[in-house]
């Protein structure tokens, strides 16, 4: 497997444990979102050699043909690292030449995306040979005659801004007590300061639902489960009595586990009938046995996986 293919792979798998919440510089927190699209067309490629008459480094080619562009730890206040599909690189390359963005004299850059309030460039010169870094940064504000070098080719900065959750990597380097006003100013009240939460890292969860007794009464309900920790070492976490919907009964599963105090890389769920149909007060008669009940075990590669494809009711129930 290449860089790029590995790289995007473990990003995906961290997607999947729904390990989006993310920390950057600034204390800036938040869900993340990502959006990682087709690979990029044959007749994109060809269009864009025929505009600048110049084959894409390799390392940036193989990230088209897997994704053609990408929106990685995108948070409300829109930052992010973009990366442009390839059609969107003529464009806004072209738009950068008409706006003088690309300087006359250092006209030699594509636009490729944008990070922190600034664009992504790649440095067709030394892109030719890819002996040399050809990977550039330019604030929105500023010409290409001002574009910073990364000092990589784009393979290692996407590794790197994957590490780096979107933020500008490159400088963090340069960050110093001296020059920068890293902190917030001011001290808040100490009546305001709150200590962090715990986080528990937890193996797996085994999420075990008994249905009621009835399918009609609303009077019974399901009861819930949850233990926590590796196979045969679990301990219960909570057990309650949830609502007589089924549906409603899982939503507040799925707020219990989503918790961000807790982070699951398993999640089993299991679902069993009772041994017992009716019950006296409405037969008139004594209990009646299920003789065959039904039975559901489901398994989840972490909290994404669960809360995008949520368990449903067995057979019979709603």
């Amino acid at each position: 497997m290449n860089q790029i293919a590995a790289v995007l792979g473990g990003l995906q798998q961290k997607i999947s444990h729904g390990s989006t919440f993310i920390q950057r510089k600034y204390n800036e927190i938040g869900q993340a979102k990502f959006n990682l699209p087709e690979p990029v067309t044959a007749a994109s490629l060809a269009a864009f050699e025929a505009e600048f008459n110049q084959k894409l480094p390799s390392e940036y080619q193989t990230f088209l043909e897997l994704h053609d562009g990408a929106n990685l730890f995108i948070l409300d206040d829109g930052l992010g690292l973009v990366l442009h599909s390839l059609d969107q690189v003529i464009e806004a390359t072209n738009e950068a030449i008409e706006y003088e963005l690309i300087h006359e004299d250092f006209d030699h850059y594509w636009v490729i995306g944008e990070i922190n309030e600034g664009y992504l460039l790649i440095n067709r010169e030394f892109a030719k040979t890819e002996d040399t870094p050809y990977m550039y940064w330019v604030f929105h504000e500023l010409s290409t005659e001002e574009a910073n070098p990364i000092g990589q080719n784009f393979g290692t900065f996407l590794e790197y801004s994957i590490i780096a959750q979107g933020d500008v990597f490159w400088e963090f380097k340069d960050f110093s007590i001296e020059k920068d006003n890293y902190f917030v100013d001011g001290d808040p009240p100490k009546e305001d300061v709150k200590p962090p939460l715990p986080i528990k890292f937890v193996d797996s969860v085994r999420v075990e639902i008994e249905y009621p007794i009835s399918k009609t009464d609303s009077d019974y309900e399901y009861t819930v489960s949850i233990y926590e920790g590796k196979s045969g070492k679990e301990r219960l976490m909570s057990r309650y009595e949830g609502g007589s919907h089924f549906n409603k009964l899982i939503e507040d599963v799925r707020n219990r586990l989503s918790d961000r105090q807790y982070h699951y890389s398993l999640i089993n769920v299991f679902q069993t009938e009772s041994r017992f149909w009716e019950n006296e007060e409405e037969t008139g008669d004594s209990l009646i046995i299920n003789e065959s009940p039904q039975k559901q075990g489901l398994s989840y590669d972490g909290y994404r996986a669960f809360a995008n494809q949520l368990p449903r009711p067995l057979p019979g129930w709603k």
